[in-house]
């Protein structure tokens, strides 16, 4: 997913996924989930639907808060997520003709993946590859669910696209191990590297020209096609705000200026400002709401002081924050801190 995409219809697959592991395996009851996170109700009894970007990546939010304490069952959740069931986007990947082919594919329509990470493909010599993930713009608190989601997920993915075959000479995760690794690294015919600066999926020499099964040269053209129609509709039908508001969502060393914004959304400034003031906003409005959402997820680290947390929304000092925060939520930080300390939704 990107902050551009994020009216991009996804298939179901990763909510119903979610919603099974809160029934089954947390005890939580679907509707009263959606009602306390204030997310939109989703029914699953009437057969397979759409979501959009913007809907999963709540979805995401919420499900990481609820289920924080047993990150060891994310990694296993992620070996659920079967590439056929990615619809479109899952039948251009396996109808294409090679791995690193497929790989490529993954990496270039992976607005229409329910990760947060953003991947490329390297080619090395004798035909080896390698996926390169980066997750500077992953929200901190979803940090730690992406990593271990996406090593599960990923290794479905190739699974998948080979026939059950793992051609991996090495994994590199940049997160600590999860819980339960002992057992879980039997599902890994490779090492696999916690705590790495960067996390990479390396494939053995020769295997970037391995040929797919379901290779079929005038399928993956086709469906190759479809993808680049879902995501040209996504970015024609987003409002500015709802574009700004997601980028601001994933920025994470620092929130960009209005210069910067419109750039990134191919607009100019002036444009920017003219077409948020027809949505009923403004740009300083979508910045504050913004710097309220990162203050409130990072205040439930208990690691970070409020003076780093002032700085990291852009505060020069801790007292502005403070009576910035304050306006915000009716409370002071430190209060609304121990709020979620007694809720037991800090870490």
């Amino acid at each position: 997913m990107r902050s551009d995409t994020l009216l991009a219809a996804l298939p179901d697959l990763s909510a119903r996924i979610m919603r099974d592991e809160l029934v089954h395996q947390f005890r939580i009851g679907w509707d009263s989930f959606c009602n306390y996170h204030r997310l939109k109700p989703l029914s699953f009894e009437s057969g397979t639907r759409d979501l959009l970007a913007e809907e999963e990546l709540q979805l995401q939010r919420a499900f990481a808060d609820v289920t924080g304490q047993s990150a060891d069952q994310w990694l296993r959740m992620g070996l659920r997520y079967r590439s056929m069931k990615y619809g479109t986007f899952g039948l251009a990947m396996m109808t294409a003709r090679t791995l690193g082919e497929g790989l490529n594919v993954a990496c270039r329509y992976q607005e229409l993946t329910y990760s947060l990470i953003s991947y490329r493909l390297e080619r090395g010599p004798n035909n080896a590859c390698a996926l390169i993930g980066e997750d500077n713009g992953v929200p901190l608190q979803l940090r730690h669910f992406s990593q271990y989601r996406d090593l599960g997920a990923i290794r479905t993915l190739i699974a998948d696209l080979t026939g059950g075959q793992l051609p991996l000479e090495e994994v590199c995760v940049a997160a600590p191990p999860p819980p339960g690794w002992e057992i879980d690294s039997r599902l890994f015919p490779c090492r696999v590297q916690f705590d790495a600066e960067q996390t990479q999926w390396r494939f053995k020499p020769g295997t970037a020209n391995a040929p797919l099964p379901l290779a079929d040269m005038e399928l993956v053209l086709l469906y190759s096609s479809k993808c680049e129609g879902l995501l040209k509709a996504a970015r024609s039908n987003a409002r500015i705000s709802q574009r700004l508001t997601a980028m601001l969502g994933i920025a994470f060393d620092r929130f960009p200026s209005a210069s910067e914004a419109a750039e990134r959304l191919a607009l100019s400034e002036r444009t920017l400002h003219r077409r948020l003031a027809e949505e009923g906003t403004k740009f300083s409005t979508l910045i504050d709401e913004a710097r309220y959402q990162r203050a409130c997820e990072l205040l439930a680290d208990k690691a970070m002081s409020v003076e780093a947390i002032a700085a990291a929304v852009g505060f020069a000092e801790p007292s502005s924050f403070s009576r910035a925060f304050k306006r915000w939520s009716g409370m002071g930080s430190l209060e609304f801190r121990r709020t979620l300390i007694n809720s037991g939704k800090a870490n």
